[in-house]
């Protein structure tokens, strides 16, 4: 009985065409499987909202939908007409030829044509060319009239800048554009007060948005303002009346060359005067800003994006601050991680700690190689990948080359009751023999693959295991030697989260790596006891937790939560030397 999936689309621009909708897609999809008996419905999948002519990582259900007929037993995708799978001939015939090597065909249900033969396959062809050509000459038919309604003055459509709403308006004619007009009065007010404190004052795009969320004024899509939310406005010719149009690439995002922009000026009501914006403009150029062009500007940050913050939910990223010693005034760099959403909008939003690199890196690699990479944990993990495989023999208990020998015996008597008949022998007798020899051989082939599975599973453990022990090895002494993406390559592989909780706490969860190959992940074949019952030694979390102060590096063995008392938190503080108001931990989860 052949599987099939379904497909169904609809772009943007087709949503309001009632024989496109996907219900109706479905329905006739579902109406033309339901006339055939023979046909089995595996699963569905649906795009809504995306261009076929779109690349296809831009299509989540057509990712997905590849996906799984590589992975499942698929002989057709059933579309509603081809250019729902695709309008891209290039994409199409890369797709529908990596499907062909799975087995899998893709079927029209309103287009009748065989691909298999020289007729079906020239129809595919012109019918994917066709369809290409209309998405084509659509995009450039209606890039020409949003050309032209930008250069007459009007809004294109997307979002509205803050400050501004859209509204439709009719023309002489009666026909009616879309203009922007002033939005909320207090929208209004906050752009005047941010260009306001831009020129009266100097402030610069970080500090004005420190003060609009010291005073609690929401941004524009979020309940607060960004550094780059503030610089948009600052630098949009939006609020002197001008309209910009066909400024980034659709498709890229990258700004375009200012020779292909469509501006026009005094399209709609300005918040501020245009002298006010030259003003600000200038200013801006003015300004000077330290680059660092020292050799050491180029950082790296090893935990870079790998700390979350638990108050924001924001990722730490690599700060510098140039600092002076209070001792003999000499300069130097402080190196700290700090939570993006205070770098960005200030501590009123988000009063994250700053951590020191060095102190939590370093606690970092000296948890993972505490936690996984030491002699006693390898040796555990080892002992209990081989109990899972021991446990698995014993349950399925076969020789495969047995199995093997059992399958050709019955090949064989099956070719001599073939050859019995042929001989004149009665076939009504043989015929049964047979008949019974063949579910004798569906049995032993399941056993076999069984077993097969058993050797996949038994291989998984220890290419997985031997993964861990290679990585172990980085962690050796001279891991500081290592080339930064290789010391980055190695933490991924550790660290399944760093997080920062209560501002007091840092808690870093190790996990046993799995290879690139697919390999299943250990911990979760550790966590099931390997003979059915008891746990796990390495299934429940252990936490090796620090106070971590100038002693680290000392742990207590005696303390019942493997903790330690370090002293005074070290690398939490914004000046070193400095005495902190609270502690410190780091915690280390072993998942």
């Amino acid at each position: 009985m052949p599987n099939v999936v379904t497909y169904c689309r609809v772009s943007s621009d087709e949503q309001a065409q009632k024989d496109l909708s996907i219900p109706a897609q479905r329905k006739a999809l579902g109406r033309w499987i339901d006339e055939r008996d023979e046909i089995d419905l595996a699963d569905q999948f649906v795009d809504e909202g995306e261009s076929a002519y779109a690349p296809a990582d831009k299509r989540p259900g057509f990712c997905r939908m590849i996906a799984y007929c590589r992975k499942h037993p698929v002989d057709f995708i059933l579309v509603h007409k081809l250019d729902r799978f695709s309008r891209n001939r290039e994409e199409s015939i890369l797709f529908k030829s990596l499907l062909r090597k799975h087995g899998v065909m893709v079927k029209s249900i309103t287009e009748n044509y065989d691909p298999e033969t020289p007729q079906g396959f020239l129809y595919e062809g012109m019918i994917e060319v066709i369809n290409q050509f209309y998405s084509m000459n659509l995009a450039t038919e209606t890039m020409k009239g949003m050309r032209e309604n930008a250069e007459r003055g009007y809004h294109n459509g997307g979002q509205s800048p803050y400050g501004y709403r859209s509204e439709r308006l009719a023309d002489a004619s009666g026909r009616e554009h879309t203009r922007l007009v002033l939005g909320p009065d207090e929208e209004v007010a906050t752009v005047r007060e941010i260009f306001r404190l831009a020129v009266e004052e100097n402030r610069g795009a970080k500090t004005i948005c420190r003060i609009l969320n010291k005073r609690g004024v929401p941004g524009p899509r979020s309940p607060n303002w960004s550094q780059s939310s503030v610089g948009n406005v600052l630098n949009n010719r939006v609020y002197v009346g001008d309209s910009v149009w066909n400024k980034r690439n659709s498709k890229t995002g990258n700004v375009k060359s200012a020779d292909d922009w469509i501006v026009n000026a005094d399209t709609h009501e300005p918040i501020i005067d245009r002298e006010l914006f030259m003003r600000r403009k200038e200013m801006a150029a003015q300004r000077t800003f330290n680059l660092r062009s020292s050799p050491r500007r180029a950082v790296k940050y090893l935990l870079a994006r790998l700390i979350r913050c638990d108050h924001c939910g924001g990722l730490f990223v690599g700060r510098r601050q140039k600092k002076r010693s209070r001792k003999d005034g000499e300069p130097y760099d402080l190196f700290r991680y700090r939570c993006n959403t205070y770098v960005t909008k200030g501590k009123e939003v988000c009063p994250s700690i700053g951590i020191h690199c060095d102190w939590i890196e370093g606690e970092v690699v000296d948890i993972v190689r505490r936690e996984i990479c030491s002699p006693e944990r390898l040796a555990a993990l080892q002992e209990l990948v081989h109990k899972k495989i021991e446990a698995r023999r014993s349950r399925y208990g076969k020789d495969p080359r047995e199995l093997d020998r059992k399958l050709a015996d019955i090949d064989r008597r099956i070719q001599n009751y073939y050859r019995a008949i042929g001989d004149g022998i009665d076939a009504k007798t043989c015929k049964e023999h047979i008949a019974r020899l063949e579910a004798d051989k569906t049995e032993v082939e399941e056993e076999a693959e069984l077993l097969r599975q058993d050797d996949y599973y038994r291989r998984a453990l220890e290419l997985n295991l031997g993964e861990l022990t290679r990585f172990a090895a980085a962690f050796k002494d001279d891991f500081r030697e290592l080339p930064m993406a290789v010391q980055r390559r190695v933490i991924l592989h550790f660290i399944e989260e760093i997080r920062v909780v209560d501002h007091e706490v840092v808690r870093v969860k190790v996990k046993v790596p799995f290879d690139e190959n697919g390999v299943r992940h250990l911990t979760d074949e550790l966590q099931a006891p390997p003979d059915g019952g008891g746990s796990s030694v390495l299934s429940a979390a252990s936490t090796a937790g620090l106070l971590l102060g100038p002693a680290r590096g000392i742990l207590d063995q005696a303390d019942a939560r493997q903790e330690a008392l370090l002293g005074p938190t070290r690398g939490a503080i914004g000046r070193p030397n400095q005495s902190p108001s609270k502690t410190t931990a780091a915690t280390a989860d072993f998942i």
